[in-house]
């Protein structure tokens, strides 16, 4: 294993201080430095490795994506437009040395061995951090797949309908058109077990799930004319993951997706960013609404109608208005996914900004909730239901009441789970649904933070309904929303027994299409057992479709696949990256800061060192003799 060596330095030091060296770097500082150390092959022959030290303050704008984060996606040529004004695109760049977070604890120890090391001018003994970053995969994604020694980048979403759709195998009902609400569920950054996505993410994944309980409490959605369908995406960052997989499985009619057709979707809306949207020196929120108004594309003013309609019901507290038409199309958003494969779709984006993102943390590890407010919030989630309500109802549909105080609980309810890192998922609302994963660290402490980075898919689960093996952000979402729209099961179902009967992942599984809602421990104590009810929410996979997953050679392995080259060549999807994570040895990589001793002790050292086992060699020497002629004279 590869041990990298230096000694530490002060990045305002790093121009007086010549040599081999570690770099520690305010975070204010980081990006220029990175920037920096991209360009100057000077940098780059002598910086072996840098420190981040985050207790100095935040930048003032910070986002290592692009700033038109995935351009080759767009359905139009812009990559000059900065929809991301504080993009870098540092995330797709190669480094080729050791980069680490600090916690608060090196952060303190580093700063004062740096100040030691410039007081002395690296005389004498030094300061020093050394780095193990032993990767296991070498080449590109597909050698390291090939030789498994990576796991591709990847995760689960979840989908669900409102109302529920009826099982056809008991009630035929005509289908109706869909309106699909999507969200992205995770983020990416530089420093990916930093990640938060508050703003990037969760804004719009709250904003969802708030809109989508209203809507079912208030018990109007029977005499909706239009299906509701709501879809958490993972991997969005990452080529639009979750939405291309989503729309992929479609193409199959796959199990993760029965009752989704996209023959039947005809009306999208992407819940962006949304949490910085509230003004605090007008007391109002406002949105803008993306559509793609060039190149032929399905018309949206029926969404932007129904928007704007319900943003006045609000009066001067919410408004929303179309975005300006001298934007190049619609944002980065997987609305781009549907327009690909559908371009006839009528789709329309939510989000707090214009022409360029409001928030300075896109895709950041500083995107972390302090720069959203519950208000936006609430606003957007209001909004939304609102908006959804006048598209799906009928004459007979009536008006949808709201009380912004019930709103302002289930928003903040969600945030303290989905945004905070304590308590995280061990939050009241996710104690009643599931059993979190918990990650305890190297001093004993332990969290159930949501993470925020879609994280490395190890195997497949082929049943849509299994909680098991998912990560906590999956399985949280998805008992919310089957608990949410649970129905009865149908008069003429013929085995009635399990609805509502205690269940678990592994012994007592509910029978389709009953899934286990509310899952926590065990499979005998019904304390912890979820109950089975009769709800349409799935999970889905989301990774490379140039992979697959199953039995091969004898064992369970990821393998690449051209199964869909047909399908992304029909539709010009641009190629797709394969993106993966390599594997590591044990309790790898690492970081160690210690003092080492100065270039003549160490030659003393190994002086008396050597002069010691001459003296213990003559010694054994000399008594191997004595032993020999003691032994002759006997």
């Amino acid at each position: 294993m590869k041990l990298i060596t230096g000694p530490l330095v002060h990045y305002s030091d790093v121009a007086r201080i010549a040599g081999k060296k570690v770099v520690v770097v305010p975070a204010e500082d980081a990006g220029k430095l990175f920037t920096q150390f991209l360009k100057d092959s000077g940098l780059r022959k002598d910086v072996l490795g840098i420190l981040v030290d985050p207790t100095t303050g935040r930048p003032p704008g910070d986002s290592a994506a692009a700033p038109f984060p995935n351009a080759e996606f767009a359905p139009y040529s812009a990559p000059e437009h900065k929809w991301n004004p504080y993009g870098t695109g540092l995330t797709r760049q190669w480094f080729g040395i050791p980069i680490y977070m600090l916690t608060e604890t090196l952060a303190n120890e580093t700063s004062w061995r740096a100040d030691y090391n410039a007081l002395n001018d690296l005389k004498g003994g030094q300061h020093v951090a050394r780095m193990q970053l032993p990767m296991e995969a070498v080449g590109n994604s597909s050698q390291c797949i090939t030789e498994q020694r990576c796991l591709p980048v990847g995760g689960y979403g979840v989908w669900t309908a409102v109302p529920a759709l009826p099982d056809p195998s008991y009630v035929k009902a005509s289908a109706r058109p869909i309106t699909l609400v999507t969200a992205a569920i995770d983020s990416n950054s530089m420093f990916h077990d930093l990640t938060k996505g508050a703003n990037t993410a969760m804004s719009g994944l709250i904003t969802a799930l708030v809109a989508m309980t209203l809507l079912v409490r208030a018990n109007h959605t029977p005499t909706y004319t239009r299906q509701l369908a709501f879809a958490a995406l993972p991997g969005e960052a990452f080529g639009y993951m979750g939405s291309k997989r989503l729309l992929y499985e479609m193409q199959l009619n796959s199990t993760f997706v029965r009752g989704l057709q996209l023959d039947l979707i005809d009306q999208v809306i992407d819940v962006n960013q949304v949490g910085s949207a509230f003004n605090a020196s007008t007391n109002t929120s406002r949105f803008y609404l993306h559509t793609q108004a060039t190149g032929g594309y399905g018309d949206a003013s029926e969404l932007v109608g129904a928007a704007t309609a319900a943003a006045t019901a609000d009066g001067p507290l919410v408004q929303a208005a179309a975005a300006s038409p001298s934007n190049p199309g619609i944002p980065p958003s997987p609305l781009m996914s549907f327009l690909r494969v559908k371009p006839g779709v009528a789709g329309m984006v939510l989000a707090d900004f214009d022409a360029a993102f409001t928030s300075p943390y896109y895709q950041s590890e500083y995107d972390d909730g302090f720069n959203i407010t519950v208000q936006a919030l609430v606003d957007s989630s209001v909004l939304l239901a609102r908006t959804l309500h006048g598209l799906a109802g009928s004459p007979d549909t009536p008006a949808l009441e709201l009380n912004r105080t019930t709103v302002r609980v289930l928003v903040a309810e969600l945030a303290v789970c989905l945004i905070l890192d304590d308590p995280g998922m061990r939050c009241s609302l996710a104690s009643l649904l599931m059993n979190p994963d918990v990650d305890v660290y190297y001093d004993g402490s332990t969290s159930a933070a949501v993470k925020g980075y879609t994280g490395a898919l190890s195997w497949v689960n082929s049943d849509p309904r299994a909680s098991r093996s998912k990560p906590n952000l999956a399985r949280f979402i998805y008992n919310y929303l089957g608990n949410l729209t649970a129905v009865p099961l149908p008069a003429n179902r013929t085995n009635t027994t399990w609805e509502g009967a205690p269940c678990d992942t592994t012994v007592n599984v509910c029978p389709a299409p009953l899934a286990c809602i509310g899952w926590r421990y065990g499979t005998k104590d019904p304390a912890g057992m979820g109950r089975c009810r009769n709800t349409t929410t799935l999970y889905f996979p989301a990774y490379s479709t140039r992979l697959s997953y199953g039995e091969r050679k004898g064992s369970w392995r990821w393998w690449v696949d051209d199964a869909a080259a047909a399908w992304e060549a029909k539709y010009s999807w641009p190629t797709d990256p394969m993106w993966t994570e390599s594997d590591w040895p044990e309790r790898t990589p690492t970081l160690t800061i210690f003092q080492e001793e100065s270039e003549a002790t160490q030659i003393v050292t190994l002086v008396v060192g050597l002069v010691i086992t001459f003296g213990t060699g003559i010694v054994s020497w000399l008594g191997v003799r004595a032993f020999e002629k003691h032994i002759k004279s006997h």
